[in-house]
């Protein structure tokens, strides 16, 4: 049902990291699996995020890799009651998204 053994960039990652600190406060970032569902086509990103000692893990699906490529567009994760916690009242700027201060542990390390 799943296919495995499939791996992001890790420029792909960093984007998301990007996207997910533009609208959510997070001190780190782990990516535990990528796969795709092949009934649907779907790809599925696993992630972990952590802020404050409170960690809260997500499935983001992606139908489209070229996705993956952008690092501007906005991310939600559900369910979004879970990651309210970590939401910013208001978004970053792009000038102002910065991963110097994120924690990253990528996929396959």
């Amino acid at each position: 049902m799943f296919e495995n053994k499939l791996t992001l960039t890790k420029t792909q990652q960093d984007n998301v990291v990007k996207r997910i600190i533009k609208g959510y406060d997070v001190d780190s970032v782990k990516f535990i699996e990528f796969t795709k569902d092949k009934k649907t086509g779907t790809y599925l990103l696993n992630i972990e995020l952590r802020k404050n000692g409170l960690n809260k893990e997500t499935t983001i699906p992606f139908r489209d890799l070229q996705r993956l490529d952008n690092d501007t567009d906005s991310l939600g994760l559900n369910p979004d009651s879970d990651f309210k916690v970590f939401q910013r009242s208001q978004p970053l700027a792009i000038q102002d998204i910065s991963m110097n201060d994120i924690t990253i542990n990528y996929l396959g390390e």
